[in-house]
């Protein structure tokens, strides 16, 4: 594809991999787009959940879209933070569920709860290599006798309105993009060289790809 493109993934259709339709309110975008490529992963696998490791990339924090905009306003006193109304108006104001669909282990959590994966789990977060250490860290898993088999993938999305303004910020001219990918691995692999792959901007989860076999 040329690098001249982005898109947003269709769907998806999270119904197979919910065990609550009410958890879908707490889904970043990333989780969501995570769901359904774990889930085909793991049909492969057949142990203990207590022996699987999870290791997931994620990209940069998802930005706020307005959720706390009130809440901001109402901390701000002649353009500067105001320490008590922090602690009171301001928290008073904050929506509760933001966090929920920030925080980089999110991700994590959701595909985690979603197959009952508990064992030794991590979360890398930031640009392309993150991708590349989720990859190192699962087989590391692996050669130490950490896990049996482990889950592990990067998700990642930037099309909303919310990433093109912190894009611009950061001065990335690319095209975004999103998606995720994951695999479950039963023994460590030697890492190959990351292939730059032309899909614009897929954060982790363009290096990840280029590190799978067949990729």
């Amino acid at each position: 594809m040329s690098d001249t493109w982005a898109g947003t993934v269709d769907g998806p259709d999270l119904g197979p991999w919910l065990k609550r339709k009410k958890d879908a309110r707490l889904l970043p975008r990333a989780a969501q787009l995570a769901l359904p490529a774990a889930g085909l992963a793991m049909m492969a696998f057949s142990g203990d959940p207590e022996s699987l490791g999870i290791v997931v990339a994620v990209g940069r924090e998802p930005p706020d879209e307005g959720d706390a905009e009130a809440s901001l306003s109402a901390m701000c006193r002649d353009g500067e933070l105001d320490r008590e109304a922090l602690g009171g108006e301001g928290r008073a104001l904050y929506p509760p569920l933001l966090p929920l669909r920030t925080l980089p282990n999110m991700v994590l959590a959701h595909v985690a709860i979603a197959h009952g994966i508990r064992g030794e789990n991590a979360v890398f977060a930031g640009g392309e290599e993150a991708g590349r250490y989720a990859f190192e860290e699962a087989c590391n898993m692996l050669r130490e006798g950490r896990a049996d088999a482990v889950l592990v993938g990067a998700a990642y999305s930037a099309v909303d309105l919310a990433s093109a303004r912190d894009r611009l910020r950061l001065g990335l001219s690319g095209p975004p993009g999103e998606g995720a990918v994951f695999a479950l691995l039963a023994a460590p692999m030697k890492l190959p060289a990351a292939r730059t792959l032309g899909l614009g901007d897929l954060g982790p989860v363009t290096a990840f790809t280029g590190l799978l076999p067949g990729d």
